[in-house]
C-alpha cells in the first residue's frame, strides 16, 4: 500500500513538473506581432565558425582518435558526417562507449565550442568515394532499391 501511494505521489510530481516546465517555456518563448520575442531568440541553435572548429579541433587534440580530416584516425569516423548538430552536441554530452570518450559536460566544453567544431567538420571534403563509384556497394545499393 505504501509502495503504490509513493509510485503515485511520484507520477503526480513528475506530471506537475513537466506541466511547470511547459508554463514556464510558454511564459519565456512567445511571438509579438507574429516576430519571436528576444527570449524566443536566445534560445535560437547557435551559428558555428569553422576557423575556431579547426582550432579547437587541435586543442582538444580530437586528431589523435580521429585524424586530422576525421577519416583517418583509430576510432570512428567523423568525415562525412552523419549527425545532425543537436545529435553531435548530444554525442559529446553522453558518449555511448565512456571508456573510449569521456563524455564532455557544458563546464568543459560549451555548445558554441562544440558547434564550432561541428562547423569544422562539415567544412572538410571527403576523400571517401561515393559508394555508387564502388563496383559492389553499387550493386548492392542497386538490389534494395
Amino acid at each position: 500500500m505504501i509502495a503504490m501511494t509513493m509510485t503515485r505521489t511520484r507520477r503526480t510530481t513528475s506530471v506537475l513538473s513537466v506541466a511547470g516546465a511547459l508554463v514556464i517555456v510558454a511564459g519565456v518563448v512567445g511571438t509579438r506581432g507574429g516576430e519571436p520575442t528576444i527570449a524566443a531568440q536566445e534560445l535560437a541553435v547557435p551559428e558555428g565558425d569553422a576557423e575556431r572548429g579547426r582550432l579547437l579541433f587541435t586543442d582538444y587534440t580530437c586528431f589523435g582518435c580521429h585524424g586530422y580530416t576525421g577519416e583517418t584516425g583509430r576510432d570512428p569516423r567523423l568525415n562525412p558526417l552523419r549527425l545532425s548538430q543537436d545529435g553531435f552536441v548530444a554525442y559529446f554530452r553522453n558518449p555511448p562507449n565512456p571508456r573510449r570518450m569521456p563524455p564532455y559536460r557544458q563546464a568543459d566544453v560549451s555548445d558554441q565550442k562544440l558547434v564550432d567544431v561541428y562547423a569544422f567538420l562539415r567544412s572538410l571534403p571527403s576523400g571517401s568515394p561515393e559508394a555508387e563509384s564502388i563496383p559492389v556497394l553499387s550493386d548492392i545499393l542497386k538490389e534494395i532499391r
